[in-house]
């Protein structure tokens, strides 16, 4: 089981970086070839779309995970009947989106980019599902593959819109070829490779499970919808577009690199959690442990080296986007919290505990809806990030709280595995910030991370790559 972890997660970090950096060139280019309103327009969009498609899933898909990872050999049933209460519920979301946005008086252009971005999560959430069997039976290649060409045809096309005609609604367009490509590509290998069918099929013994398991689920899944969208949402209709625009660059960095590491590593330990909590509860302690560890000595170097690099990192990749430094740096304090959240949340849902989990989720989608109605007015896009910060923070120390009464780490633990790692991440800044006038960014940070991971293996804070033979 270990070796399959390790196995899959590399499979699935190795196609979110290629994924990720691909994307970021491409976000890179379309944020300097459109001016922050027409950026800000498409991103509302798809925050807007993003927001109701919380009616599709319902928690679906973290039970499917769940329940296919426990039962293999129903995989294909359960499967089969979370289509059939997926197809009314991605209709319901998608009209009631349409409705809303005829409502609220937003002007015909923004109205077809909603149109396209409902059609585009109308189908991820599906395309969701069926890899969701492929990640309950640890084969993450093929997810691993498919991530890399939706990528590429996203790159492809968006800038061939560009090119040709510099309208958003064809960037959006875009980004629906890509997802109809997934759909079929997984449907497809649903029926090669697993032979599986995937018609809807209502089983009322299957149905009344789900929907015993599903509320804790659906719950935590509507609120990261409303937690993840509200901020975007409530910059265009309080502020601007173009605020909406400022604010997307340090969340699209932030949010690109969360998906990279941290959400890479969930799709491996959530099976892998549920599997070893019927189990063996030491190997799920031990591999709870190791996640919170490889998280940290990746997550604080991280931070301390964007806040180092920060200015010059604007004037490089987005020179007439200098005034969001400071919500930039505000947005990249979080990403430690950020990184943990998923190891505690995980755990959380594997470990039967998802009523816990979601009530963490409610208090801060809450808090993140009163602070940035109360912030944004007054600070604009400013007030959305320092929002963001606040609310990471305290959704860690929730979780951290819950999950003490499943797999207990003492302070003395986290104070050791922090303190190495701030060590070794102290001496990669001043290393960093005594080359940064003389060097350019793309020599200084491969030399900050080789001198990191050097001090770092000094201090003995490299111990967690070295495998223990856990008993039973």
């Amino acid at each position: 089981m270990t070796a399959s972890l390790t196995k899959n997660t590399t499979y699935i970090t190795g196609a979110l970086t290629i994924q990720k950096a691909l994307s970021f060139i491409y976000f890179w280019f379309i944020s300097n070839s459109l001016l922050p309103g027409q950026l800000g327009q498409y991103v509302f969009a798809l925050s807007f779309a993003a927001l109701f498609s919380m009616f599709m899933d319902i928690g679906l898909s973290p039970v499917l995970t769940r329940e296919a990872s426990r039962e293999p050999e129903q995989a294909n049933r359960y499967l089969r009947n979370v289509i059939a209460l997926k197809l009314p519920l991605g209709a319901f979301s998608v009209l009631l989106a349409w409705l809303f946005i005829h409502l609220t008086g937003k002007p015909p252009e923004v109205r077809t980019l909603i149109y396209l971005a409902s059609c585009i999560t109308f189908l991820d959430s599906f395309s969701l599902s069926f890899w969701v069997v492929f990640r309950s039976r640890r084969m993450l290649g093929y997810e691993s593959i498919a991530t890399i060409l939706v990528q590429i045809i996203i790159f492809v096309l968006g800038l061939t819109a560009l090119r040709v005609s510099g309208e958003v609604q064809y960037l959006m367009a875009a980004l629906l070829a890509a997802s109809v490509f997934n759909f079929v590509f997984v449907s497809t290998l649903l029926a090669t490779k697993l032979h599986m069918n995937i018609l809807p099929k209502f089983d009322r013994q299957v149905v009344d499970k789900f929907l015993r398991l599903i509320p804790a689920f659906a719950i935590a899944g509507v609120l990261l919808k409303i937690y993840n969208s509200v901020d975007s949402v409530l910059l265009s209709y309080l502020v601007s577009d173009e605020a909406v625009g400022y604010f997307a660059i340090p969340a699209k960095v932030v949010s690109s690199l969360q998906q990279v590491i941290p959400g890479a590593f969930a799709a491996v330990i959530f099976p892998a959690f549920s599997f070893y909590h019927g189990t063996s509860v030491a190997q799920l302690a031990h591999t709870f442990r190791k996640a919170i560890e490889y998280l940290l000595v990746i997550s604080i170097p991280l931070t301390a080296g964007i806040l180092t690099l920060l200015p010059e990192i604007i004037a490089t990749v987005w020179p007439t986007y200098k005034p969001i430094i400071p919500n930039f740096a505000i947005m990249t304090l979080a990403i430690p919290f950020i990184f943990l959240a998923f190891p505690t949340g995980y755990l959380l849902n594997a470990t039967d505990r998802q009523v816990q989990n979601t009530w963490n989720r409610a208090i801060i989608t809450a808090l993140a809806v009163i602070l940035n109605l109360a912030l944004i007015p007054k600070f604009s896009y400013v007030g959305a990030g320092i929002t963001f910060l606040i609310t990471n923070v305290v959704l860690l120390f929730l979780d951290i709280w819950r999950t003490h009464q499943v797999i207990q780490i003492t302070l003395k633990e986290w104070l050791s595995i922090i303190g190495r790692i701030a060590l070794a991440a102290v001496g990669m800044v001043i290393l960093i910030a005594g080359m940064k006038t003389i060097l350019p960014i793309f020599i200084i940070i491969p030399a900050g991370a080789v001198v990191y991971f050097g001090l770092l293996h000094l201090f003995g804070g490299l111990a967690f790559l070295y495998p223990k033979q856990v008993a039973n």
